[in-house]
């Protein structure tokens, strides 16, 4: 598949309702690694007001789709679905974009094992993640 195919694919995660939702932009995805950054928002935080932390289950969703762009920057993928995934939090994140950096760490014929560090605006890691995919 040409390049530019691989990267409208990959821009199509972007566009999926639910990513939208939480504003996930792709920085970066090639060579089975990705950059995706979550702006900071407040329809994003736990109760508590503007400087409430990061709600867990959208950092989440981030590594998510941070290891889906990964898994779908590979020039055999063709789908793809998630088996499993292991979220450390390993810190509160407020006021603050996330960034998540993900890689693939070992890819077989069907299964892609991708590791996940998430961290806010200082560079201070908030979650990581280990996230398994079904790839075909």
């Amino acid at each position: 598949m040409p390049v530019e195919d691989r990267r409208a694919l990959i821009g199509v995660i972007e566009k999926a309702p639910f990513a939208v939702a939480l504003g996930l932009k792709i920085e970066s995805a090639a060579g089975g690694a990705s950059v995706v950054r979550m702006p900071f928002n407040l329809r994003l935080l736990n109760d508590g007001g503007p400087k409430a932390a990061v709600h867990g289950g959208a950092i989440a969703a981030l590594a998510d789709v941070a290891a889906c762009a990964a898994v779908w920057s590979l020039e055999e993928t063709v789908r793809s679905a998630t088996i499993s995934m292991t979220v450390n939090y390993t810190g509160f994140a407020t006021e603050s974009d996330l960034v998540a950096r993900a890689r693939v760490r070992r890819k077989g014929k069907r299964i892609a094992s991708l590791s996940v560090a998430i961290a806010d605006d200082s560079g201070a890691l908030v979650a990581d993640a280990l996230v398994t995919y079904k790839i075909a």
